[in-house]
């Protein structure tokens, strides 16, 4: 009977001091916070510069963010037949005295990211986007070509940790924010 009590307790105590060690191991650490925490993109600003320099800018915006008010977007309006320099910038405008531009960030984690763009005609072409230090697609800048004169849409989207070596990359990872606009060449 002793030799049972005795394995029983030693059972026992190892169960207990296993289990206090997996507890104790999988607390969380409240310092580290959590990874890779996304901003609030509420504004979305696209300069299109044609080849004279002048710059055309429309925004799209949500400043209650996701839910709340509708969001508002310029109309694009731009020359027909025309290529254009595009630049994106993506913004945290919720507190006007405190605003946020979260472009810096997203050059930053530029492997983590990519611009995504759906459009229609009258835009002809969106290309030459620039890269992240990987040598693959970001898309805060590119170049945009027009066609003839008429109306359509632009969809962009900030894709987060997307899988860029995907033959269909804009349909992974997450996205972050995506603002449409009724694009007017005339």
């Amino acid at each position: 009977m002793q030799s049972i009590n005795s394995k029983f307790t030693r059972f026992l105590f190892f169960f207990l001091a296993a289990s206090l060690t997996v507890w104790t191991s999988c607390e969380k650490d409240d310092d580290e916070g959590p990874d890779n925490e996304e901003e609030l993109i509420t504004t979305v600003r696209l300069t299109f510069t044609d080849s004279a320099g002048n710059d055309n800018i429309f925004t799209f915006s949500d400043t209650d963010g996701a839910g709340g008010n509708p969001p508002v977007a310029q109309d694009i309006t731009l020359a027909p037949n025309t290529s254009y320099a595009l630049s994106v910038e993506f913004l945290d405008e919720s507190d006007a005295a405190n605003v946020e531009d979260i472009t810096e960030e997203i050059k930053t984690e530029s492997d983590e990211h990519r611009l995504c763009f759906d459009y229609t005609l009258p835009i002809a072409s969106i290309d030459n986007l620039n890269l992240d230090g990987n040598g693959k697609p970001l898309g805060l800048t590119s170049s945009v070509s027009t066609g003839d004169a008429g109306t359509g849409t632009l969809t962009l989207s900030l894709k987060h940790q997307p899988d860029k070596d995907s033959a269909t990359p804009c349909a992974t990872g997450e996205t972050d924010v995506e603002a449409t606009f009724d694009v007017i060449v005339q």
